[in-house]
């Protein structure tokens, strides 16, 4: 069966997926469109690189096994296996990579490593810090946590599709929030479906909107000993502390601020 059927890009992807790397799987690609197979000098000029570097290119594919070579009354020719045999060097691709897994396994049971270090702080001061904390959010194993939440800035800067991603799988891993909105920068839950619906039982989630003189645009969420900050989009930073100390202290407050609250209602 020959390869010919499948999209080129698709192929060099594979191929680089395998070992090959990007010029290896561009000249494999070139052959693909030669069912008669081809010389080394179209190939050059088809590619329009030194007849040196192709060589070099189908020493390395036929020593893969993606490429055979012949002689006819012209000279050497070269074409491309078929599917089958692309297929098993995948298949013996992925039993390397289940046995290597297995082998990390029994490594790990063994504990023959020392535990590594796990940092106090962690700066991101990309445009995916937000998503990065919300995922170590969700690694944590907490099963509650409490969000001082300027939820129009935090819209902006993680988008909505983030948020989306994020409260299902919060809902998944049955994670409870506590929300406090300042109410400079409450949105209305009704016109956000990524932000699942205000009732509690269904979004896991109780939100609370704070005393109208209290106001910041940076949101940060308390969860086990961590703490995770997120900034609004104008300065797009974020940071981790792991700090018992820090996660009690901004517990109380948030507490108290929790207790002055009202509750948030659809309008």
């Amino acid at each position: 069966m020959p390869l010919r059927g499948i999209g080129n890009m698709n192929i060099a992807s594979i191929l680089q997926q395998i070992g090959l790397n990007d010029f290896e799987a561009k000249t494999f690609t070139a052959l693909l469109a030669e069912p008669k197979g081809s010389s080394v000098l179209n190939l050059s000029k088809k590619l329009n690189l030194p007849r040196t570097t192709i060589y070099g290119h189908l020493d390395s594919l036929i020593k893969n096994d993606l490429v055979k070579k012949t002689l006819s009354d012209q000279g050497a020719l070269f074409f491309t296996e078929d599917l089958e045999t692309l297929l098993e060097i995948y298949n013996e691709k992925i039993e390397q990579l289940k046995n290597a897994k297995n082998n990390l396994t029994d490594l790990i049971k063994k504990q023959e490593f020392p535990a590594s270090y796990q940092p106090k702080f962690i700066f991101y001061d990309k445009p995916e810090a937000g998503r990065a904390i919300l995922r170590d959010i969700l690694r944590s194993g907490v099963k509650e946590s409490q969000w001082f939440w300027p939820v129009k800035e935090m819209i902006k800067v993680l988008t909505p599709d983030v948020m989306e991603w994020f409260n299902k799988e919060r809902v998944v891993r049955g994670i409870w929030i506590n929300v406090l909105w300042p109410p400079k920068r409450r949105v209305q839950i009704k016109e956000h479906p990524f932000m699942l619906p205000a009732d509690p039982q269904k979004s896991l989630r109780k939100v609370k909107i704070l005393p109208a003189n209290i106001d910041q645009t940076l949101g940060y969420c308390i969860y086990g000993t961590k703490v995770g900050f997120i900034s609004s989009i104008k300065e797009n930073y974020g940071f981790i502390v792991d700090s018992q100390e820090l996660a009690q202290t901004l517990k109380s407050q948030f507490d108290y601020f929790w207790k002055i609250s009202k509750e948030y209602k659809e309008k």
